[in-house]
């Protein structure tokens, strides 16, 4: 009787988000006539009254928007495609205040990386008051791309506070990414010209010349992504002991693999590369994973370079020693001269960054005479000077310890394997802020709080049960009956 009731209530509320979400689209049809606008708020309405049932199915919900917003951005530009995630950001924070509330439980705050989160945030805000800040509204946007996804940490630490929950997760992206680096090796082998039903989305997509994007804004974003599936997917193959589970997950690394060569992305590649030797470094059976990852790379290399050979071309021509060294040298020369001007920083108004400030919000920048800087370190000396790098390095160095210190404490093998894709995918996202990757990307830089946040929550629920299960067994006391009183 219980099993039907939940499967009563689990249809119930399904149908109830589905007629929400297509009366929404009517609704939008009606008004555009579009039929992709349509489509993007019927999805993005079911969405939010899902995350206001579940807060797992929330986040789920926002790493999907983060997956497919370089179609649903390109298909249907909008203020609400653009603000989407913000928005079931938001409703997320709100649903884990309203419960710890009505919980009277705010012990998800009390920890190492709260203190270094205020004082990073707090400088950021702080820097809006700039000399150099004239339009509030660039001013606004510069300070979201640099904290948009670090209150992300807390909802995370509340809801996967299980093992089971972070399998599934890890689960759940290999089985999206195989679809996503499929396609990505398709568009490498056949082009664009299947996306001409949507001329906005061929035209964006030639812009790459003959690299894959997938559903991504970009091949980099593909690539990152791809990235971290190779890890997940190892831990995966290394966590589960039958041997069909295992032959599984080996397939999602080689072609997610696949799908990171077909993107023909230089720090993808050089992050992967980054995250396998933390792996390595941290895992006890080096020899049986050096086995694993040198046949992996076996097969990519026999049979994905030469489908993706576009991609594969381009890696080859732009990770020679002296492009990185230029590329990552570069923009701290930039940057370091910047600083010697201004020590506290020019302010987050500057709109020095690529891809970070858009269109009429970029002409109002307060800071014409600087130079975009592609490389995070960088940008964040030259934006918010000497305090707001010491801030910022102190934020990712408690985050990034946390997960190093559980990868190396945990007792049981199987899960000690997942701790080391954690922080070494945590890794592939710190080495891809020396060559333009950043941590507001939706697509993969948003892992690197996710993982964060499970490696320490994962460690003390670990520890609760080993404590449990080592504690002396309470011994029942007899109550003795009461002397009769006459």
């Amino acid at each position: 009787m219980r099993i039907r009731s939940v499967v009563n209530v689990t249809i119930l509320l399904t149908t109830l988000t589905a007629s929400l979400g297509a009366a929404a689209g009517l609704i939008v049809l009606c008004l555009k006539g579009s039929i992709w606008d349509s489509i993007t708020v019927v999805a993005c309405v079911s969405g939010f009254v899902g995350a206001m049932m579940s807060l797992e199915f929330a986040v789920y919900a926002l790493l999907f928007l983060g997956l497919a917003e370089g179609a649903y951005k390109t298909i249907a530009p909008s203020f609400f495609t653009l603000v989407v995630k913000d928005l079931m950001l938001a409703f997320i924070l709100v649903r884990l205040l309203y419960t710890s509330l009505r919980n009277k439980d705010f012990s998800w705050l009390n920890q190492r990386l709260t203190v270094p989160v205020i004082l990073f945030v707090g400088y950021a805000f702080a820097m809006i008051a700039a000399p150099s800040t004239h339009s509030p509204a660039l001013a606004l946007a510069g300070v979201r791309s640099w904290i948009l996804w670090i209150p992300l940490y807390y909802p995370v630490y509340v809801v996967f506070n299980n093992k089971t929950t972070v399998v599934r997760l890890f689960q759940t992206m290999c089985w999206v990414s195989m679809p996503v680096a499929a396609y990505g090796l398709y568009q490498s082998i056949m082009g664009y010209e299947h996306l001409r039903v949507s001329e906005e989305l061929y035209r964006h997509t030639l812009w790459y010349t003959g690299r894959a994007v997938s559903i991504f804004n970009s091949p980099s974003h593909l690539g990152n992504f791809c990235a971290l599936i190779v890890l997940i997917s190892l831990a995966l193959t290394l966590y589960h002991t039958s041997m069909v589970r295992r032959g599984l997950f080996f397939g999602v690394a080689v072609l997610a693999g696949g799908g990171l060569i077909a993107s023909g992305t230089r720090g993808s590649f050089l992050g992967l590369l980054v995250g396998l030797l933390v792996f390595l470094l941290l895992a006890r059976r080096k020899t049986l994973i050096i086995a694993i990852v040198a046949l992996a790379g076996l097969i990519s290399y026999n049979y994905m370079v030469p489908t993706a050979e576009t991609g594969a071309e381009r890696i080859r021509q732009t990770i020679t020693p002296q492009i990185v060294v230029r590329r990552i040298s570069k923009p701290f020369q930039r940057a370091l001269k910047q600083v010697s001007e201004y020590p506290l920083g020019y302010g987050v108004a500057t709109g020095a960054g690529s891809g970070r400030i858009y269109g009429e919000l970029r002409r109002t920048a307060g800071a014409r005479d600087i130079k975009w800087i592609e490389n995070e370190f960088g940008r964040v000396l030259s934006e918010m000077g000497l305090p707001g790098l010491f801030f910022w390095l102190s934020m990712l160095w408690v985050a990034t310890r946390g997960a190093l210190t559980a990868a190396r404490s945990t007792r049981d093998d199987a899960d000690h394997y997942l701790f080391c894709a954690m922080a070494a995918g945590m890794f592939v996202l710190l080495s891809q802020l020396l060559i333009g990757g950043a941590l507001y990307d939706a697509a993969a830089g948003i892992y690197f709080w996710i993982f964060a946040a499970m490696a320490v929550r994962l460690s003390k629920a670990l520890e609760e049960e080993q404590e449990a299960e080592t504690a002396p067994p309470v011994e029942a006391v007899e109550e003795k009956p009461l002397a009769a009183t006459h």
